[in-house]
């Protein structure tokens, strides 16, 4: 997923360094070439759709017909067995139990035998009609009448016996000769087979009354429109019965296995269609149930031809759709040029005009876009031109100001001075405590009027805290305790002037003057560093607030409001709270926790930045 967006953004970013006419230009072709493919393919995409559907309802219709011819075979080869069954004086002959003279036999060749032998004659389809018996008093008289011994190594002999009477089909893949002339025969043949037994219970033999595969399934054995197609028949063990002489099988290297697996999810009662892959072909399967012999017949087809004739349409047509979008796309672009002529001399003016030279003349008229645009820019240069008129007198006036106010302005070394002599009037008189006082004002006097840069260490912040404390104790008696916990390494950290002072002066003028005659006031001032940044915490013991004070609180201070209703805290947290968002970003600022009666914390997170120890002198002392 990255990698597709990066690639996004790169195309998008390609795009916009593109000039406006590559840009028309690419939205052209991109304009016409997507809604042309996209009908190409899907009209294709019918095409085949509609192809294969013809094919499959061909191939369904096809093994209807088929099937009709099947059926009227099955029917066939049943009322054959059945005339044979129901010959009263052919069974009475088979079923005798003693020994016939020749009359006998005489009798029964001319009429019965020759009755069942017509039944071959009048239809010619049948191949074979045999009846086995295990009679020893019967001789054999070929081709109907044979020993059951000559069936006995027949893998269908048990299973015709335990039908009882009940027909059984075989197919026989390699025809054989009953009476061992040769040992096989090419021709391959299904039969249908029953047990005689008469009276009843009383095996008297097997009747088999077969017809070659061929003359059975026509079709599948037609040489007609067999390049690209196959029947193939399924018994009900999954045995595959086909055409050895047509190729299409191997040819296309179908896999057996794979079309069996295929074969077997969709296999359903009646008549249906299915497609799978083999291998790179695409194969159309249509099936149809043959209910009296309790098989399926296949028609197997390749879809290839039918695909690649439709590639070969798609890409014939896709490659002149392209051929004529490149020459519309070159007279387009020729014609976008001519168009965009006033545009491009109207971007040399303005890059002369980015130079610095405001007083270029715009030579672009009309009444187009681009000459309205043109107006446009000539009324800016000279609007800017004034403007920088206005801004030239304006600075000489600000000028002559500042040295007017320069004149009248105190001297600080003069205050400085007088607060030196101060200092040593009071040491001299032994007033130690005033002489310290001041000793502290004068350095936070210092540390005020310094101000050359936004940001000061971690360490010069601390001393000023610290005189503002001392000056604080001495109107407050000394009830006031500074607790600084700051690791030395977290001393050289910068952080924005003036941004504890406020604070600390809002913890002890809201949060302790109220208690500091009942208890000594503290103020902890602890920093450490977590995974991403600096956290300094400011913590009083005052008389807190409750948590919904402070919730209103942390909400009017995020959002710059004046905070003077909240416990009195005035504006001061939100002024850090704005320099700290304008200086370090949107993700910083400060949070107040506290409980009533117990504490007030103010917490806030600076970025991990150190100054370098070869700065940090010179930087106390430009402070």
């Amino acid at each position: 997923m990255f990698s597709f967006n990066k690639i996004k953004t790169s195309i998008y970013e390609y795009f916009l360094r593109l000039s406006l006419q590559k840009k028309f230009i690419a939205l052209y072709i991109f304009i016409i070439m997507i809604p042309v493919i996209t009908f190409t393919l899907i009209y294709t995409r019918q095409v085949d759709d509609s192809a294969i559907k013809d094919i499959t309802n061909k191939n369904e219709y096809l093994l209807e017909i088929e099937k009709v011819h099947i059926e009227n075979n099955i029917e066939s080869m049943r009322r054959t067995a059945q005339m044979v069954v129901s010959d009263n004086e052919f069974i009475d002959f088979v079923k005798t139990r003693d020994e016939t003279n020749v009359n006998d036999l005489l009798n029964f060749k001319m009429n019965a035998f020759s009755n069942v032998s017509r039944l071959q004659v009048n239809n010619p389809t049948i191949e074979n009609i045999h009846l086995y018996t295990n009679n020893p008093y019967v001789n054999e008289m070929w081709p109907i009448l044979f020993s059951e011994d000559r069936i006995k190594g027949k893998p269908w002999k048990q299973e015709t016996i335990a039908r009882n009477g009940m027909e059984f089909w075989w197919f026989e893949q390699q025809g054989y000769d009953i009476l061992g002339r040769y040992p096989y025969r090419a021709n391959a043949k299904i039969s249908v087979l029953r047990e005689l037994d008469y009276p009843k219970d009383e095996h008297l033999g097997i009747i088999e009354i077969s017809m070659l595969q061929k003359n059975f399934f026509p079709k599948m054995f037609s040489t007609v429109d067999s390049v690209d197609s196959s029947i193939v028949v399924v018994d009900k063990n999954n045995n595959y019965i086909i055409n050895p002489e047509n190729s299409f099988l191997k040819n296309n290297q179908i896999d057996m296995k794979s079309l069996t697996k295929q074969f077997e999810n969709k296999k359903k009662k009646g008549t249906f269609s299915f497609q799978y892959m083999n291998k790179e072909t695409p194969i159309l399967v249509g099936a149809i149930y043959l209910e009296g012999i309790d098989s399926y017949m296949l028609n197997i087809v390749s879809l290839e031809t039918i695909f690649a004739e439709t590639e070969s349409t798609r890409d014939l047509v896709l490659g002149g759709i392209i051929f004529l979008v490149l020459i519309l796309s070159y007279l387009t672009y020729r014609i976008i040029s001519y168009l965009l002529k006033e545009m491009y001399k109207l971007m040399n003016t303005m890059k002369e005009a980015e130079s610095g030279d405001f007083g270029v003349k715009v030579d672009v008229d009309g009444y187009s876009e681009i000459g309205q645009l043109a107006y446009h820019f000539k009324s800016m240069l000279s609007k800017i031109n004034r403007l920088i008129a206005d801004a030239v007198n304006k600075n000489a006036v600000t000028k002559e100001a500042e040295l007017r106010a320069l004149k009248t302005q105190i001297d600080s070394h003069f205050l400085f001075n007088t607060l030196e002599n101060i200092k040593m009037m009071a040491e001299i008189k032994g007033d130690y405590e005033t002489s310290d006082a001041v000793t502290s004002l004068g350095s936070m006097m210092r540390y005020n009027l310094r101000w050359k840069n936004d940001f000061v260490l971690l360490q010069e912040e601390l001393s000023h805290i610290k005189n503002y404390v001392d000056i604080m104790n001495l109107r407050l008696e000394g009830r006031l305790t500074l607790i600084i916990n700051v690791p030395d390494e977290l001393m050289a950290t910068e952080v924005l002037k003036m941004s504890l002072q406020p604070i600390v002066e809002n913890a002890v003028k809201h949060g302790l003057t109220p208690v500091l005659y009942e208890k000594q006031g503290e103020i902890r001032l602890h920093a450490y560093r977590n995974e991403t940044d600096i956290v300094i915490e400011i913590t009083d013991n005052g008389i807190g607030m409750t948590a919904e004070d402070a919730l209103n609180l942390n909400e009017k201070i995020s959002s710059g409001l004046d905070a003077e209703s909240s416990r009195g805290t005035g504006i001061g947290l939100v002024n850090v709270y704005e320099r700290m968002q304008l200086h370090y970003g949107e993700e910083y600022g400060l949070e107040v926790q506290s409980k009533e009666g117990e504490y007030t914390k103010v917490a806030f997170h600076v970025p991990s930045f150190i100054a370098k120890e070869e700065n940090l002198v010179v930087q106390a002392l430009n402070r």
